[in-house]
């Protein structure tokens, strides 16, 4: 799946309706580590397509970095579906974006 700039709050609902995993980045286009994780997020985008790579600018979305808690950008958020599962602040090479995710995402399929 390629990248998605969400446009509004109901677009990530719709997101979570038809993709399990979602990765949404929160950046800024004056942020130089945000503009480095662009590559890395591409990267990871075809790499792992069951997993929708979204893009929420801070400046336009201000409402939904408050419901995330976002402080510091880049930060990443993985939910699955509507479920919050991690996150975490700084650019990351593919490896350690890759484990990082991977690790959440074993965590989550680990009964209770």
């Amino acid at each position: 799946m390629a990248i998605v700039n969400l446009n509004s709050f109901d677009e990530l609902g719709e997101l979570a309706n038809t993709h399990e995993w979602l990765l949404l980045d929160f950046w800024a286009s004056w942020c130089a580590p945000c503009k480095a994780m662009n590559p890395v997020l591409e990267q990871f985008s075809e790499l792992n397509p069951k997993t929708a790579v979204i893009k929420v600018d801070v400046d336009n979305k201000q409402d939904l970095a408050a419901k995330f808690g976002v402080r510091a950008i880049p930060t990443m958020v993985l939910l699955r579906r509507d479920q919050f599962l991690g996150q975490d602040t700084g650019s990351k090479s593919l490896s350690d974006l890759t484990d990082w995710i991977d690790g959440l995402k074993q965590t989550a399929s680990q009964p209770a």
